[in-house]
């Protein structure tokens, strides 16, 4: 068994220390001066004790001496830590102050001037604090920067969440391509947008204008829908093809134009769509891009130089990818539906074909049947009949051809693969059975022209024929169509009664749709005419 050890009065150690803590914590709880007072005066006692008995042959007057010049020692050690704490306890406040959320900006720590320690002291206090204010503003001013960029992330996610909304409600790309633009100002100032894209989608098609806005015009305006589908530019044509074959964006922060250049582009460029970029000084072209195909591109304008920067770049692409995503789709849903109505009009060709067609050949072969059988009876009671039986086979050859016809227009493969000879034919024999008219005819079996070519053709001779049919009042037409010596020539005339092709005919666009078709191809067209005088329309191909 262990015992605890003695102190000097022979109690054990462990009950006197309590005591000598509580004199610690009693002693420790005062104030500074307080300390040095009590300190200073037990200090001047023991050694006034200590003189009194080293020298006791010493009068009373020296003691007392020692005594008071010990106090007044006590005293001024007391005074200057009296301004010690009371300086330290400044100091406190001020914390206390500083600790305050609705402390003023212009609170700091006080300079303690009193010694050198305490002012280096609280000059390092107030370095802290104002290097602590910085950084606090510092941080709420990199907040308040998060903040601003939070709102515009979320602007911008939500603008592309609508955006995505809307593209996936169209199918036409000229609401699609609105729509996206239309979301793109939501996002983003700009002076004007514009969207480019190869003529239907197809490759080697000219470069035409999809969609446009600008910040002083409606998309509705009567202005920018006049230039929807018109050219590009030759100038902004050689960076749509950078952008197509490159499939990256350009970037031109500083764009000028020199008065000779402007000139100069004013006389070689007769695209209306010029002037939209006379006055930008920054754009930046971005690819409608799906996988590595370039379907489109976004132009963006600006009229102050150095505007598009990686932010506005970047956001760029982001609605550059959805709209891409948006007008790949919708090509494909018209695939789609043209693969569908090819499907529905080859069902309705064969059973036409199938059932109509067949019926009309044997109404036919029976009304020729009835036609000869009527013709060996030569009496004068079977002439009307005879007549009837004639006028009835002739119907039915007319029907035979233009249901061929029809036939042919529901499967587009199978008239372009027909020789325009014998597309003419078709269209002669529904003429000529349609009335009393004598037709001539001069075809070339020759025919070395590209499908496109052969079909404008056919539709240019379709409705000359129909308006000879209709309009003419004819006896008799001549149809020529040749070709040699590198030359082709269609030729249809009649003597009918003829008109004026330079009246004006409201309500009639059969003319005005030939002579289209004819500049289409590369072909003269020649329509002469005159009231009496029948009418000659001639198309030539170099």
């Amino acid at each position: 068994m262990t015992t605890s050890p003695l102190t000097a009065e022979g109690r054990p150690a462990a009950l006197a220390r309590p005591r000598v803590g509580r004199v610690r914590r009693l002693f420790d709880d005062r104030s500074l001066p307080t300390q040095t007072m009590a300190v200073g005066g037990a200090v001047v006692l023991a050694a006034c004790g200590v003189l009194a008995w080293m020298h006791q042959q010493a009068d009373h007057a020296t003691v007392l001496t020692a005594l008071a010049t010990g106090l007044l020692a006590v005293v001024a050690c007391a005074w200057l830590a009296s301004r010690t704490g009371d300086a330290l306890l400044r100091v406190a406040v001020a914390s206390r102050a500083l600790r305050r959320d609705d402390a003023p900006d212009d609170t700091n720590i006080p300079l303690i001037e009193h010694s050198a320690e305490l002012r280096q002291a609280t000059m390092r206090l107030r370095r802290m604090v104002e290097a602590a204010r910085e950084r606090r503003m510092a941080l709420l001013e990199r907040n308040a920067v998060l903040g601003t960029q939070l709102q515009v992330r979320t602007h911008e996610l939500s603008t592309l969440q609508d955006l995505s909304v809307g593209l996936a409600s169209k199918t036409d790309l000229h609401e699609l391509v609105d729509e996206a633009l239309k979301a793109l100002e939501q996002t983003l100032d700009y002076d004007s947008a514009s969207v480019w894209s190869r003529e239907n989608m197809m490759p080697a098609e000219p470069v035409v204008l999809m969609g446009y806005r600008s910040a002083d015009t409606d998309a509705t305006d009567a202005r920018t829908r006049a230039l929807l589908g018109m050219r590009l530019s030759r100038p902004n044509v050689q960076h749509y093809e950078q952008i197509e074959r490159e499939r990256e964006s350009i970037i031109e922060n500083n764009a000028r134009q020199s008065l000779l250049s402007w000139l100069w582009a004013k006389v070689v460029d007769d695209s209306r769509t010029s002037a939209l970029y006379r006055t930008t000084r920054a754009w930046m072209g971005v690819p409608l891009k799906f996988h590595d195909h370039v379907l489109g591109v976004l132009r963006v304008d600006h009229q102050e130089p150095g505007y598009f920067n990686p932010e506005r770049a970047r956001l760029l692409t982001a609605v550059c990818s959805q709209t891409a995503l948006a007008m790949r789709h919708a090509q494909l849903l018209a695939k789609e539906r043209e693969v569908a109505v090819a499907a529905e009009r080859n069902r309705i060709a064969r059973d036409l074909h199938d059932a109509v067609s067949q019926t009309l050949f044997a109404s036919n072969v029976v009304a020729g049947t009835l036609a000869r059988i009527t013709g060996r009876d030569a009496r004068p009671a079977n002439a009307g009949l005879l007549k009837q039986a004639q006028t009835l086979e002739r119907l039915n050859r007319g029907a035979l051809a233009e249901m061929r016809m029809l036939m042919y227009e529901l499967r587009p493969d199978a008239l372009a693969q027909t020789p325009l000879s014998e597309l003419l034919q078709l269209a002669i024999e529904a003429l000529v059975c349609r009335g009393d008219i004598q037709v001539d005819t001069s075809l070339s079996k020759d025919d070395p022209l590209p499908v496109e070519t052969r079909l404008q053709l056919y539709r240019i001779a379709q409705e000359a024929l129909s308006n000879i049919g209709k309009h003419s009042a004819a006896t008799h037409a001549v149809v020529q169509w040749q070709f040699e010596s590198g030359k082709a020539l269609l030729r249809i005339a009649d003597d009918g009664r003829g008109f004026d092709p330079q009246r004006p005919r409201p309500g009639h666009f059969g003319l005005g749709n030939m002579a289209e078709r004819a500049r289409e191809i590369g072909a003269s067209h020649t329509l002469t005419s005159a009231p009496g005088e029948g009418t000659e329309l001639r198309i030539t191909l170099p």
